[in-house]
């Protein structure tokens, strides 16, 4: 704790928040900073004190005369809120300045300078043509070698549609030989509607980034609230989400659910609608990476035979596109989230989370936005997950994994 904080000094709030009850706890909103946050009981009570302008040492003793709890722990808690308010941009004033827009990460550093390097689009005779539907967005896809779409098909066929619609938007892949030890490669130039959108030097790197440009093509056109990076399975009308970062066990639990009865959404968006807050199937393959292949073929036999392809993280990967059995077609209201995390050797446990924290973890996974955040629309997701149950799970048995899920979720 700092000098400050040890000598009772008075700490503001930030005068645009918004705050709203969540049981004895609470989720704290600034519009300005565009920034929320989830606090359990103790902290939301600290909050409290501050709104009546209390001073750090009355949040301290209030802690201590009021909670029982010890002066050192008390100072510690009190520290910790404050950090966590800081970090949200939440304390004091900013002269109602907008936040600043973050500098670009280096993942889309690396594709300005991929799409730099492209030519102009010139117009050539595509080999083949196929059309693909995700989200009820057409895709129109030219490309100039056969190989191309065998290598795309293999991570979107199953999106494939003999539809006569119009498509959304046009991808063109133009097609060069290149040669490198004696190996003869293909490379590949991704255009959007005319637009240099991508390139891919080899034909094992086409794949991923054909889907990428259709699913973000398809989402972005589609009206959601929250975009987040989630599996998503269901039971009957009610949706499980899977909220997690890469390499939690995500994808592979969303499949063993699957496999096990549930239906399939996707294994990593949970595309939540605006206005009805359900969550609309995204059916994706299931990715699966080499370091999983062992695991994973008990439920996919034919990865052995699937060709391999290799993302922008040098991940190697397969794509194992849904059963059509398995896709569920209506949108459906989240009943449970389940935060999972692969730990070899741990033994596969729950916990219960309070919704606070679940609400805090979740917006962790939120990838996107599609609006503005508000008062209404912050006040809506409050009320959504106030009616969600929300845990913990800790893994290392894919099987033991499913059937907490599956008793806690109430499935048949």
């Amino acid at each position: 704790m700092s000098n400050e904080t040890r000598a009772g000094g008075v700490v503001q709030l930030s005068s645009d928040l918004s705050f709203f009850p969540l049981g004895d706890e609470m989720v704290v909103f600034s519009e300005r900073a565009q920034s929320l946050i989830g606090l359990n009981s103790t902290a939301a009570l600290l909050v409290r004190e501050l709104q009546e302008g209390a001073a750090i040492s009355r949040l301290v003793d209030t802690l201590t005369s009021g909670l029982g709890v010890a002066p050192d722990m008390a100072e510690d808690w009190v520290a910790s809120t404050l950090e966590a308010l800081g970090s949200h941009g939440l304390l004091g004033d900013c002269g109602g300045a907008p936040p600043l827009a973050p500098p670009p990460s280096e993942k889309e550093a690396v594709l300005a300078r991929r799409r730099a390097r492209m030519p102009p689009y010139e117009v050539f005779e595509p080999h083949v043509v196929a059309r693909y539907r995700l989200l009820g967005t057409y895709a129109l896809i030219r490309y100039g070698h056969k190989d191309q779409m065998r290598m795309v098909d293999a991570v979107i066929g199953h999106l494939k549609s003999e539809e006569p619609t119009d498509p959304n938007f046009v991808i063109d892949i133009s097609a060069t030989g290149w040669t490198e030890d004696g190996n003869r490669h293909i490379s590949s130039n991704i255009y959007c509607d005319g637009q240099p959108d991508d390139q891919a030097m080899k034909l094992s790197r086409l794949g991923p980034l054909v889907k990428t440009a259709l699913w973000v093509k398809a989402v972005n056109a589609y009206d959601f609230l929250l975009n987040f990076h989630a599996g998503v399975v269901a039971q009957g009308s009610r949706c499980i989400l899977l909220p997690a970062a890469s390499g939690s066990g995500k994808s592979s639990l969303t499949a063993a659910l699957a496999h096990g009865g549930f239906s399939y959404f996707s294994d990593e968006v949970g595309l939540v609608e605006r206005g009805t807050l359900q969550v609309v199937p995204v059916p994706l393959a299931v990715c699966v990476k080499s370091t999983g292949f062992d695991l994973m073929s008990r439920y996919y036999p034919q990865l052995a035979t699937l060709p391999a392809h290799k993302r922008d993280d040098d991940k190697v990967v397969v794509y194992v596109p849904p059963k059509p059995g398995e896709i569920r077609r209506e949108a459906g209201f989240v009943s449970h989230i389940f935060f999972p995390q692969y730990v070899e050797g741990e033994a596969t446990r729950l916990e219960p989370l309070s919704r606070s924290v679940a609400f805090t973890r979740l917006m962790d996974q939120c990838v996107a936005l599609r609006c503005r955040l508000d008062r209404d629309n912050v006040g809506d997701m409050v009320r959504w997950i106030s009616g969600i149950d929300c845990y913990a799970l800790t893994f290392s048995s894919l099987d033991d994994a499913v059937a907490l899920v599956r008793t806690t979720a109430g499935a048949e």
